[in-house]
């Protein structure tokens, strides 16, 4: 049985890569810069939870109606039961051998990031995202063996699973046991600026406007809502700054100096004070965000990095928040 594909193939399936990598293999495949990788598709996940005993059971339980400690009670214990797990040695192979391969394509000694890509992740119907767990600056494959099994576990964290219920009372019709997950384990870009783009201003639900985030170092920060990043406006008809504040950015995260992951850190107050993007590079986002608009047919909601001057297209799925024009 084959666990892996990579961006390049054909295959944007997201019962088969998720939604997140269905949307990255969509990407490489525009010419976007998008770091190089490979996918874990989803009969790895199904393969390794298949293999612990009654874990169907525990899963299905949690369809019935529960309160909150249940719930956590419930998403410690599988948590603890997946991390636990043993992968199967034909998995753990064909990652290895996908990894050295890569690893020495691209010389050097790059780290890689791990991110979840579950079945209804960065969809129209689902955002999801937020959901499941990434895993940056992992630098051997013990790391990435680890954090894949971690990612796994994340889809049965307390907000995950009451995400889902809150779905299944909106009437979509779904079992936890039918989420399944695809991994992606792609190189770490060592950004110096990231963020977000949207391109459309959701604060004023305006599709002729483009939205910017950005901040030093990784995005993370803006993503999990720890500093006030930069914001800027643009004019999605012509390249024009309609707005740009500088936000505080006290903090940042960077590489881990003495080992994998992260660490967060102040900010130089010099950098606090000034916008974390020149203007050529506004410029790339720009002409990044119509060219990905263009190509899905729908407001994108971007996560994007730049190592230097190169820009890196880290994400791409539709704005699940606009309200329909009159």
């Amino acid at each position: 049985m084959k666990y892996i594909i990579s961006f390049s193939e054909a295959i944007v399936n997201p019962s088969i890569v998720g939604g997140k990598g269905a949307n990255l293999i969509k990407l490489s495949h525009l010419n976007v810069n998008v770091p190089s990788g490979f996918i874990v598709l989803t009969n790895a996940f199904i393969t390794v939870l298949s293999k612990i005993k009654n874990f169907g059971q525990l899963i299905s339980s949690l369809d019935k109606e529960k309160d909150p400690k249940e719930i956590l009670n419930y998403s410690s214990k599988i948590k603890e039961i997946i991390i636990d797990a043993q992968l199967p040695e034909d998995i753990i192979a064909e990652i290895k051998e996908t990894y050295e391969k890569l690893y020495q394509r691209l010389g050097g000694k790059p780290s890689f990031a791990v991110r979840s890509s579950a079945i209804i992740e960065d969809t129209h119907r689902f955002s999801f995202a937020g959901q499941a767990e990434s895993y940056l600056y992992n630098n051997n494959i013990k790391d990435i063996l680890q954090s894949l099994k971690n990612c796994y576990a994340s889809l049965f964290s307390p907000q995950a699973i009451l995400y889902l219920l809150q779905m299944k009372k909106k009437g979509l019709n779904f079992s936890l046991y039918d989420i399944q997950m695809a991994i992606i384990i792609q190189r770490m870009v060592d950004s110096d600026v990231s963020g977000t783009l949207f391109t459309a201003n959701v604060i004023k639900n305006d599709r002729n406007q483009m939205l910017i985030n950005s901040t030093w170092g990784l995005g993370e920060t803006i993503t999990d809502n720890v500093v006030n990043p930069d914001k800027i406006v643009l004019d999605k008809e012509g390249f024009k700054i309609i707005k740009r504040i500088i936000g505080k950015k006290e903090r940042m995260v960077i590489r881990n100096p003495e080992g994998s992951f992260t660490i967060l850190i102040d900010t130089d107050p010099k950098l606090r004070k000034i916008c974390s993007l020149n203007e050529g590079q506004l410029h790339q986002l720009y002409d990044l965000g119509l060219k990905l608009e263009e190509s899905f047919n729908y407001p994108q909601d971007i996560e994007w990095a730049f190592e230097g001057d190169v820009i890196y297209t880290l994400q791409s799925r539709p704005i699940t928040t606009l309200k329909d024009e009159d």
